[in-house]
């Protein structure tokens, strides 16, 4: 009798360890957030991640320009936003006007104004500009762009600035990444 009760023990207590170690067999969490912003435009997604192509640039493309040098010809790019409502949702009887952008990224060594380069190419920087070509400094807010509702199209222009004493050939990039304020 002691050995069957000792047996039906034995197998209460293996079922009930292996019910237990069922419910747990790996746990774990997830964490939940984000960001709610009110804003007036979505960006177009060919304006979310763009690349703009200096194409192959000579060194004897350079000229003079204060003090450095520039080289090679200003390319272009835009910032699309799309479906403007420019009433506000959160705050009434405002109604949104403009917008402004910042433009950020790791800065030139020589000129924290410029965008700085990764590569084989040395001595060279970018320097972003407004559709009219006045100089955006990186980490500043370009003036205010109006905005109406619907589409809307931001222009912006890079030019490649060219330190002579350092200045050595071969390929490049750099990343620049901005953010819209409206107002």
């Amino acid at each position: 009798m002691t050995i069957r009760l000792c047996g039906l023990l034995l197998i209460a207590l293996s079922v009930g360890s292996a019910a237990a170690a069922g419910k747990n067999q790996g746990h774990g969490k997830v964490s939940l957030g984000g960001t709610i912003v009110e804003t007036p435009c979505g960006i177009a997604s060919d304006s979310l991640d763009q690349t703009v192509d200096f194409g192959l640039i000579s060194m004897s493309d350079a000229s003079q320009d204060g003090q450095s040098v520039l080289i090679g010809s200003r390319r272009h790019f835009t910032i699309k936003l799309v479906n403007c409502e420019l009433a506000s949702q959160v705050r009434p009887d405002f109604i949104y006007r403009a917008a402004n952008v910042t433009f950020d990224g790791t800065a030139d060594s020589r000129d924290p104004a410029l965008l700085g380069v990764y590569g084989e190419a040395k001595g060279v920087a970018i320097e972003l500009l407004t559709d009219t070509g006045t100089p955006i400094p990186l980490g500043s807010t370009t003036a205010d762009y109006q905005i109406v509702a619907g589409d809307n199209t931001l222009r912006f222009g890079a030019q490649l600035r060219l330190h002579p004493d350092k200045a050595r050939a071969g390929g490049f990039s750099s990343l620049a990444k901005f953010t819209l304020s409206y107002l």
